[in-house]
């Protein structure tokens, strides 16, 4: 039987790993097994928990690419069989009766976590980081808590595994220890402390922790501040004062910290006054996007990611006057500021107005989407601590997936490729049905603003006539614009039998059009984003080779729709229409 199951996240420690495996393959308790995470590591790392692997059938190597201590710890959980686990940072390293005195005194005792004592040591100093003298017992979160001289560190314990088989860390961030560690205490309810024995933890001054705090860093810290303080509050467990602490503004001369509760204002090192104001945790962020139609709809997985990664934030979207409802209805937007570029905002006096008149005062970040020069001097003029500006890049990067990439600097969280979403008002009316109009349709919008990228005249003519004859449905014109209208009379004087709205819908209404439509086919990108943000089966043709991996989907992101940019004849398009139509809503 496995009585201690050790899990050991390792990253780039080629220089420590032999001294932390040696002291656990010569523990006096030898039913164990060490789990080895290796996490992306780009030195020898991993060769070296291989060869360990050989020489030693108790240990386990597994490997991942690098998502943080979180996330390795998590693997060696999933796959543990000990009765008791316990982490070992890959730098440190304990004695070498560390596991068999804290298995015996859980045991002994019939509680759920044995503790030892902690040494820090660098540099051949070594400092008591915890002194345990007594072995005691302790009953309930809170004696835990203050037993351990608030000491909310993962390692130096012995956890039972059974009360803890679902807890799992945070992954992709930093700092995960304290949330993770209060929890396991309060599931667990019950702790013996062991003197005698130490976890020794190794001040490495390369590991990732000892780096400067830089903004991924600082965010996880407030982060996991505020999940460990939120957590005790809802489950009655008190805190020493240092864990109340969520950030801390520091400069050359004063510094402010900031409690959860409070901020404290400190000039010289010397407290000078302290006001109840509760952190804020709320971050504003502001999405700028004066361009087009299709441009303001590709931000909405940005937005997204902000509200996955930051729940608390608020999202400002900055667009131009005419595409207003598009910003405004998209999933995760919580407000809607117009820059009227050619209206109250014209020119360098309409700039200055937007400025002053923009009423959020503490802007976290603000992301320029597209080059723009005039929206990167607003976002850096409305006091934006943060501002990013999205840079063209080369190869095949998404234009959807470029702006994602924005948010990379601000969290080690990981960065999804969600599907844009539209969330179309419920009162909004089909121009249809003013028309008795009850039929089955297919949408269809056949040019964009560049002729290279239309749908041929003829193509679209004989896809009009062959959709007609071959399917239950009749096809209905949208678009918006001389250029669409031109097309649609051209196509009537052809003799194509369809409806036209083009020029005939407000943008809601254009979105209600697709959504009640069996199908959508679309050359224009701006009408196809919005065709597969309210769910809507898309056909997308590009007839102009070359900037489809910019504007197109990806078929593994949204799974109804088909891209067309190659075989562009009639029968292919028809034929991948029907496929399109035949897939599982």
């Amino acid at each position: 039987m496995i009585k201690v199951s050790i899990i050991i996240a390792a990253y780039n420690v080629e220089k420590y790993i032999n001294r932390c495996l040696e002291s656990l393959i010569n523990q006096t308790l030898k039913e164990t097994e060490i789990i080895c995470i290796n996490d992306g590591s780009t030195d020898r790392t991993l060769a070296i928990l291989e060869d360990y692997a050989k020489k030693d059938s108790r240990i386990i190597v597994l490997s991942q690419e690098n998502a943080k201590q979180g996330a390795a710890r998590n693997r060696g959980i999933d796959i543990a069989q000990g009765e008791f686990i316990t982490f070992v940072d890959a730098d440190d390293w304990v004695d070498l009766d560390f596991c068999e005195k804290l298995y015996n005194a859980a045991q002994k005792y019939g509680v759920n976590i044995a503790a030892s004592s902690t040494t820090r040591d660098y540099k051949h100093v070594v400092k008591n980081h915890l002194k345990l003298t007594d072995e005691c017992v302790y009953k309930g979160v809170n004696s835990i808590v203050q037993a351990l001289e608030y000491n909310l560190i993962t390692h130096s314990k012995l956890y039972r595994f059974e009360p803890i088989k679902d807890l799992r860390f945070e992954e992709n961030v930093l700092y995960e220890d304290a949330p993770y560690t209060i929890k396991a205490f309060d599931k667990c309810e019950s702790l013996v402390t062991v003197p005698d024995t130490t976890y020794h933890y190794y001040s490495n001054p390369t590991s990732t922790m000892k780096q400067k705090l830089d903004v991924k860093k600082e965010n996880d810290k407030i982060s996991t501040a505020i999940q460990l303080i939120r957590y005790a509050q809802e489950h009655n467990i008190k805190l020493s004062l240092k864990y109340s602490l969520v950030y801390k503004d520091d400069h050359f001369w004063w510094a402010v910290k900031h409690y959860y509760t409070k901020k404290e204002f400190y000039l010289c090192g010397i407290k000078i006054f302290t006001k109840n104001v509760k952190y804020d945790n709320v971050k504003n962020f502001v999405i700028f996007n004066t361009a087009c139609f299709g441009d303001v709809l590709l931000c909405n997985s940005l937005v997204q990611n902000i509200k996955n990664i930051f729940p608390e934030s608020r999202v400002i979207f900055v667009c131009d006057k005419n595409w207003e409802d598009v910003a405004k209805y998209q999933e995760g937007v919580d407000e809607v500021i117009i820059y009227d570029k050619k209206g109250a905002h014209r020119g360098f006096f309409g700039f200055i107005k937007f400025i002053k008149d923009f009423k959020y005062k503490n802007i976290y970040a603000s992301f320029i989407t597209y080059k723009n020069e005039r929206n990167y001097a607003a976002a850096k003029l409305i006091g934006s601590r943060f501002v990013f500006m999205h840079n063209p890049t080369k190869g095949k990067t998404s234009m959807q997936e470029q702006h994602n990439k924005l948010l990379e600097p601000l969290t080690h969280k990981r960065i999804v490729d969600y599907p844009i979403k539209y969330n179309l008002p419920d009162n909004v009316v089909n121009p249809l049905n003013e028309l008795n109009f009850s039929n089955k349709y297919i949408a269809l919008c056949c040019t964009t603003k560049q002729k290279v990228k239309d749908i041929p005249l003829e193509v679209a003519a004989e896809l009009i006539s062959k959709i007609n004859r071959e399917t239950d449905c009749k096809v209905v014109i949208v678009g918006n614009g001389e250029k669409p209208k031109e097309h649609a009379e051209r196509l009537k004087d052809l003799g194509c039998d369809f409806v036209d709205l083009v020029n005939k819908t407000t943008l809601l209404e254009l979105g209600k059009v697709l959504k009640d439509s069996e199908c959508l086919i679309s050359a224009d990108t701006g009408t196809m984003h919005f065709g597969y943000s309210l769910g809507v089966k898309t056909l997308c043709l590009f007839f102009e080779q070359g900037t489809n991996h910019l504007w197109a989907p990806k078929e593994d992101v949204y799974k109804h729709t088909i891209l067309l940019n190659d075989d562009l004849s009639i029968n292919n398009i028809f034929e991948n229409l029907i496929k399109l139509r035949g897939q599982d809503e």
